[in-house]
Formats: structure tokens, sequence, C-alpha cells
């Protein structure tokens, strides 16, 4: 009897035990599934993948994990999945709330696309505050959408009534990071930089043109928002000089013009040949001071389209989701690039290739480069979700592996997100990490296109299907 007693004892223990096992606990099993770890480049075979809440709670060969019964268990079929992608560099507008001005809220678009993680650098509307309530709309899982990192108030332009004053403001009201501007004097930007340190805030933004490069990673801004803010570097700026932003932009143009007479393959073979050395200090410059920046390049593409194919950029399917009004702005000529390339169209050109060219440059000297599509705004022909694709390709045809564009969204999104101090739990498939997901049909380090149409994402600790995904996007396409 006393055997027995003990032997009933010791299989409740072994039942509690195992109840109690690291990564007993799911909502979802992923099984029969390739993994695309992004910890290296590599595919790792017939994996199970536990989740519970918002984290991944286990990982292991098919058949070597409990799964409990009542998790949803995904059977893979030799589906790859990866982490979530993270779109760096993007803007929110406090009226896409508003289904008469966006037809479809982008923060649906966003996911739908794989984009589980935005960082918008700064919001657009009133009260400011809306990202950060949105932020935590969707950690508590009451709202769709991505994890949000957000800055607060822009520092614009100079004279700023009180730089530090300004920093401490974003600070307190719970802001990520703090965007800093083209047009901020050499002193307003060290004393907002300075102020930004004082609190452990981390500082991103465009190189102010009265600053240039040296004085900003002299500053010690923390990251550089565009690939495009270093081209004034190639030219001779007079950076003494104290203008309005309208006449900073003016000046600017007539400098490029006339030292870059035109843009012709061989002006641009010439520029790349008579500055390849500068791009060279440039990139060990920003390596040395440990400087990711932006991408962005997508916004190059568009503008082509817009101003040599405007038939074609009419036709793209995801112009259904612009904000109302803006397509008839465009067809009337009146849109923000149409106006600012009126005129100079073959420096606009030129530097599209040039842009390239930088990109190109940063990604052989290994500086760490960020995702980022500059969507949001409205105002540009860029649509949430659909960009991060183009931004993708662009890389790729660039010279980056799949491997490395795909590492620009993820990994590297998560060394930004620990320098901001914030949490970097995502960008690995890795027990303990964000549960941010996507299942792709095809294998995407060697196809990048692959994760344009995803089987499954999770976000927020929710699975979406495919069906779901697309009643995100509307039936507008």
């Amino acid at each position: 009897m006393r055997d027995k007693y003990t032997f009933a004892l010791f299989c409740a223990l072994v039942v509690f035990l195992v109840s109690c096992a690291p990564g007993n606990d799911a909502d979802y099993a992923f099984t029969n599934v390739n993994l695309v770890p992004m910890t290296n480049e590599t595919v790792i075979e017939n994996q199970t993948v536990l989740i519970s809440g918002t984290q991944i709670t286990a990982i292991g060969n098919d058949g070597d994990l409990h799964i409990p019964r009542d998790a949803q268990v995904i059977d893979g079929q030799g589906a790859y999945l990866m982490p979530g992608l993270a779109d760096m560099h993007m803007h929110t507008r406090a009226d896409w709330e508003d289904a008469e001005v966006w037809p479809v809220h982008p923060l649906r678009l966003y996911l739908a696309n794989g984009v589980t993680t935005i960082r918008d650098f700064a919001p657009h509307g009133s009260p400011i505050t809306y990202a950060l309530q949105w932020r935590e709309e969707i950690q508590a899982g009451e709202r769709i959408g991505p994890a949000i990192y957000a800055s607060g108030r822009l520092l614009y332009a100079s004279p700023l009534e009180d730089a530090q004053a300004m920093v401490q403001q974003n600070h307190a009201a719970g802001f990520d990071f703090l965007k800093l501007y083209s047009y901020l004097s050499p002193e307003d930007l060290e004393a907002a930089v300075q102020a930004a340190k004082d609190v452990e805030m981390y500082t991103a933004g465009h190189i102010p043109y009265m600053v240039g490069l040296e004085g900003v990673l002299d500053a010690g801004m923390d990251e550089v928002a565009h690939v495009e803010e270093l081209l004034p570097e190639f030219f001779d700026i007079n950076r003494n000089q104290v203008l309005s932003p309208q006449m900073w932009q003016a000046a600017l143009a007539h400098t490029v013009q006339d030292e870059f007479v035109s843009a012709s393959p061989a002006m641009q073979a010439d520029f790349e040949r008579d500055h390849v050395e500068k791009l060279a200090v440039i990139a060990a410059q920003l390596k040395a001071g440990d400087v990711p920046v932006c991408t962005t390049m997508v916004v190059d593409d568009v503008i082509q389209q817009k101003l040599f194919a405007p038939q074609d950029f009419l036709k793209r399917p995801e112009n259904a989701y612009f904000e109302a009004g803006y397509l008839a702005t465009f067809q009337r000529g009146e849109e923000k690039h149409q106006v600012q390339c009126r005129g100079i169209e073959s420096l606009c050109a030129a530097k599209h290739d040039i842009d390239r060219w930088l990109l190109r440059g940063l990604h052989e000297a290994d500086v760490l480069l960020l995702l980022g599509t500059d969507s949001g705004t409205g105002g540009m022909g860029i649509v949430p979700g659909y960009s991060i694709h183009d931004e993708l390709h662009i890389l790729v045809e660039n010279g980056f592996t799949p491997y490395e564009a795909i590492a620009t969204g993820t990994v590297n999104a998560a060394i930004v997100a620990q320098q901001m101090n914030r949490n970097g739990d995502f960008g690995t498939i890795a027990v303990g990490n964000r549960a941010d997901l996507l299942l792709l049909r095809d294998n995407p380090l060697e196809d990048i296109t692959a994760i344009k149409e995803p089987l499954y994402i999770v976000a927020a600790g929710k699975l979406y299907t495919r069906d779901e995904l697309l009643s995100l996007q509307g039936d507008l396409r």
C-alpha cells in the first residue's frame, strides 16, 4: 500500500514538474517550420516554436517539445518562420483615426505587410501624446497595430527658446527618443544633445546645415535619420549663414547646381570617382562613432516615378490607401516633390543615383543601417506598410544579401532599441524574445519578395491568419 502511495505521489510530482517546465505554457504552437532566426544567416529545419502571451517560451526540434492541449497548433508544413520587420523611420498622424481622410488605418497596413514595430520620427497632430496612447493600447491588446517607439516635439529651427526645457518636456511625457532637425544652430544642437544625455535620452535626426557631420558627431548625436543627410558633406556649403528654412533650401539648391553642372552618366561617374575617398572617411567616422543611419531610399525611387513616369506612379494598386486629396494634388502638379524639383529635375535625378552610391559605401564599410521608409506623412506618395517591401528590394538591388537587408529591420533595429534604453527583445527568434513573427511560404534568405504575402503573423500576442491580414487591408486593391 505504501509503495502504491509512493508511486502515486511520484507521478503527481512528475506531472507538476512537467506542467511547470519552461516552454510548457503556450497559447500558440508553430510546428514543422523552417526557422529563420536571424541570429546568423541560417535556416533550421523541422522546428517547433511555442508562444505564451507576447513571448516566445520554447524552441525545439519537432517532437521534442510538450505542446499543451489548449494551445492553438499551426502546422507550418515546411513554411519559413522569421522575425517581424521594423520600420525604423516613419511618421504617425493623429488624423489616421479619421476614416474620411484615411480609407484604412495605416497601423493596420503596417501590420498586414509584416511590420510589427514602427519608430515614429515626430508625431503630427494634437495632443502630441496620441502616439503614446496608441502604444499603450496596442500593448494592452485594445488596438490592432505594431509596437511603437515614438519621438515627441520636434526641435526644428534655431533660435530655440529653451533647448533644455524642450528636451525635459519630451522626456517627462514618456517619449522614447528626441528628434533634431536641419535648421538648428551649433549652440542649440549642442545644448539639446547635452540635455538629452543628462536624462539618458537617445537623439536622432537630420544633420543641421549650420553644423555639418563633424559637428554632429562632436556634439554626440546618436543617429542620422537618412542616408541622404550625408549628401551636403560633398559640397562647399557656407555653414556660417543664418537663414530661414526656406532660404536654406534655395541656397543648397544653388550650391549644388553650381558644383554639379549636369546629371549625365559621365558627370555621375566623375562625381563618384572624385569623392570616393571622402565617402570612405565619412563611413569610417560613422563606424567609429557607432552612429547608425536610416536608409529611407524608397523616397528617391518614388520621386523618380512622380517626375519621370507619372502614369506608372498613378497605376500603383497601393495608391488606394493614400489620404483623401493626395492624388488630386499630384495631378494638379502641386505635390510636394513636384514643387521642390520644378526646374531642377536633373538634380533630383542625380540625387537618386548619388544616394544609392552613398548607401553602397556605408554598407561596404559595415556602418549600422536601419530599415526605414519615411512613410506615414501622407504628403510624399509613400504608402505605409507597402513601402517596406520596396525598401528591402532597393537594398538587395544595391549589393545587400537578403539576410543583410532583413537584418536592417530586425537585428539592427533591436540593437538600436537597446541603445534607446528600451527593450530590444525582438528582431531574432529566441526564447524570451517578443513573439513578433511572420510565417512565409518561401525562404526569404533566397528571395526577399517572399515577405510580401505572409501566411500568418503574430504581433502583440495575437495571431493573424492570411484571411485576417487581407481583411486588415480592406477591399480597396
